[in-house]
């Protein structure tokens, strides 16, 4: 490893300004922040459309909003 970062940018976040910490790994001792998305509706409907949730679309993603 050479101490950059790999990880592709998931396509829904494309454009965006990423929050603080968004590659840091989780960390067990503090909650994780709130989420406006409700991940499990998300994750069946990229399953059932064929595709993993980073290459969702922003549209795709906002159907999902909670708020």
């Amino acid at each position: 490893m050479n101490g950059t970062n790999t990880m592709p940018l998931p396509k829904f976040l494309e454009g965006e300004k990423l929050p603080v910490g968004y590659f840091d790994p989780p960390d067990p001792y503090v909650s994780a922040p709130s989420c406006n998305v409700d991940l499990p509706a998300l994750a069946r409907y990229a399953k059932s459309v064929g595709k993993k949730l980073t290459e969702l679309t922003k549209e795709e993603v906002k159907q999902f909003s909670t708020k």
